[in-house]
């Protein structure tokens, strides 16, 4: 399933309706999830053409690479919980 479809099935697009003050980090598959929710969400900025300026293109660089910098701890987390899947079932 992929991660929008997820994101409303599991009712976290209503909980973020419902709670006005949350913020979330998310990744670029919920783009259209931070395009709904522009004060909430922040998503990755989406990849500049290849005939963008030079300056387009480094401040995409860089705006990328702070975003990544703030999840990479919430990822390492995710990542060592997994090889415990196995025992909660």
């Amino acid at each position: 399933m992929h991660d929008q479809t997820a994101m409303r099935t599991e009712g976290i697009a209503e909980q973020l309706r419902l709670r006005p003050k949350v913020k979330a980090e998310v990744g670029e598959g919920y783009q259209g999830l931070a395009n709904e929710f522009p004060d909430q969400v922040s998503a990755p900025p989406k990849k500049p053409k290849d005939d963008a300026p030079l300056g387009e293109q480094h401040g995409w660089r860089e705006m990328r690479r702070r975003q990544s910098s703030a999840r990479i701890c919430v990822e390492h987390t995710n990542a060592e919980l997994r090889p415990w899947r196995p025992l909660q079932r």
